[in-house]
């Protein structure tokens, strides 16, 4: 926003009795940080802000105890130098939100900014003719999932492993 428009943004905030119009302008737009891992519902992926080295704007790999399998960012880190191990990515703008790096479990930061910033059409509501009901035995906390119809290779056929919420291919049956 130009200067005069965010004046103007305030004005009117202030006027309509908004004490905080600052805060309300810069809700879901510049100032968003990840939610704290703690408050996340089950399931939902914990995303922490990456902060660069000391003095340095080079991306280095997601600190260790962030990672998901940090056995396997050793083997891919294994015989890099330092610089080399990650992607040195800038995050772009997206529909005016500039993404930032976060850490979510893999080996590297990655662009993100949450739903609410950058509104995200995932098409859920479009009919899907590839979509299928979950298994009749999945779990309680599938509720929502969309499945599709699996199509197992000779050896393998439809079946359901205790706790997925659809089916899939299980050998030798």
């Amino acid at each position: 926003m130009a200067p005069s428009r965010v004046a103007l943004a305030l004005a009117v905030a202030v006027a309509l009795g908004l004490a905080d119009a600052k805060a309300l302008l810069n809700s879901g737009r510049a100032a968003w940080t990840p939610e704290p891992c703690e408050e996340l519902e089950p399931g939902v992926p914990c995303a922490k802000l990456y902060e660069h080295p000391q003095g340095s704007a080079m991306v280095m790999p997601c600190p260790v105890e962030s990672q998901t399998s940090a056995d396997g960012c050793g083997a891919l880190f294994a015989g890099k130098a330092d610089g080399t191990q990650c992607p040195q990515i800038t995050c772009p703008k997206a529909l005016g939100v500039t993404m930032k790096l976060v850490c979510t479990g893999g080996c590297c930061p990655t662009c993100w900014a949450p739903d609410h910033v950058v509104n995200l059409d995932r098409h859920s509501a479009l009919e899907n003719p590839a979509v299928v009901p979950p298994a009749p035995q999945a779990p309680t906390t599938c509720g929502g999932v969309r499945c599709f119809e699996p199509m197992c290779a000779e050896g393998f056929a439809k079946g359901h492993q205790q706790g997925d919420c659809c089916y899939s291919c299980i050998a030798g049956r």
